[in-house]
């Protein structure tokens, strides 16, 4: 069958379906969150699937943050499952190219594009444990109240900077304290507890969500040791400081490591001309779309590497022809 895009009306039948259908799905997220966290994805589908060589292109999109925005959604696109994704944070992909970290082998993703996010993964201990460092708490072993991220997107990480340190969240319920897991940071009893007093520990990213009301009521953010960097650094994590942030309030220096950054992220099979289309769209629609970011970025913060939106892996071919013809790499 032979596409020729001349014969498509500017407002043609299946544009207005799109557009209806995009808004609709965007309604819902807004008006009941909870109903399609887990389940929607967007499908761009022909009869009879993948078998067609040519454009239009079958692929499906991911939108989903509670089950594929992290690991899984990087392990579903290099195995064919979804075809184009947002991973939070850059970190993922970036260990899933090199296959370091939670990924035992390399995995071919490509990058359409990364949207800024700034994040840290941190610790963050209440001035009542009157301690400077991670090694004086471990060694006073006190008993705490912590919460502790549990979802496919920050787990991982949580669970190695704990490795790092010699400790796991096991130790926390053996030195006689609890352990609340949430699945979100914004979770509101967390932020109770920071309020209250009776959290003693965080330890999480997501700091948009609670680094204010823990800087307001005296949560002493912790610098990781040169050691622990080092065995962080060895997993595909980046240092990064925590003062004088986004976060107001943090001053003293603070070294932790990077968790920041959306990228879009795509199979390095992914056609050339539809990655090529997608990086023209965002180009068309950037200054009209939401940003985890107090201004909106230009297309040239879009394909490079920021402190907002790292991108240590490589663009898609077809994303970077674009590109490079605009002048933007």
């Amino acid at each position: 069958m032979a596409y020729d895009d001349r014969s498509v009306k500017p407002m043609s039948a299946s544009l207005m379906r799109a557009r209806i259908a995009t808004k609709i799905l965007s309604g819902l997220y807004e008006d009941a969150p909870t109903l399609l966290t887990s389940a929607i994805r967007l499908m761009v589908e022909l009869p009879g699937g993948s078998a067609h060589s040519g454009p239009p292109y079958p692929f499906t999109i991911g939108v989903s943050p509670a089950w594929c925005s992290g690991l899984n959604g990087a392990k579903l696109v290099a195995s064919g499952k979804l075809d184009l994704v947002w991973l939070n944070p850059s970190i993922i992909p970036s260990m899933s190219v090199r296959g370091v970290g939670p990924f035992r082998r390399k995995y071919p993703l490509r990058a359409l594009a990364v949207f800024p996010s700034w994040d840290r993964l941190v610790i963050a201990v209440s001035p009542q444990l009157g301690v400077r460092t991670m090694e004086e708490l471990i060694d006073k072993k006190p008993k705490m109240n912590v919460s502790i991220a549990v979802n496919d997107c920050v787990d991982f990480a949580i669970k190695t900077l704990l490795k790092a340190h010699g400790i796991s969240q096991q130790d926390f319920i053996e030195w006689g304290g609890t352990v609340d897991e949430v699945v979100r940071p914004s979770n509101p009893h967390r932020r109770e507890g920071i309020v209250s007093g009776t959290l003693d520990m965080v330890i999480d990213e997501g700091m948009d969500s609670w680094g204010d009301v823990a800087v307001e009521h005296g949560m002493r953010f912790l610098s990781f040791s040169e050691p622990v960097l080092k065995k962080l650094e060895k997993y595909g994590f980046q240092r990064a400081r925590l003062d004088h942030g986004r976060v107001a309030g943090i001053n003293d220096p603070t070294t932790v490591v990077d968790f920041s950054g959306w990228p879009i992220v795509v199979h390095e099979k992914f056609p050339d001309e539809l990655a090529y289309h997608i990086a023209g769209v965002l180009d068309k629609i950037r200054e009209d779309i939401p940003y985890d970011a107090t201004e909106t970025p230009s297309m040239k913060q879009l394909c490079t590497n920021t402190e907002a939106g790292p991108l240590d892996f490589p663009l898609h071919p077809g994303a970077e022809r674009y590109y490079r013809e605009k002048g933007y790499l």
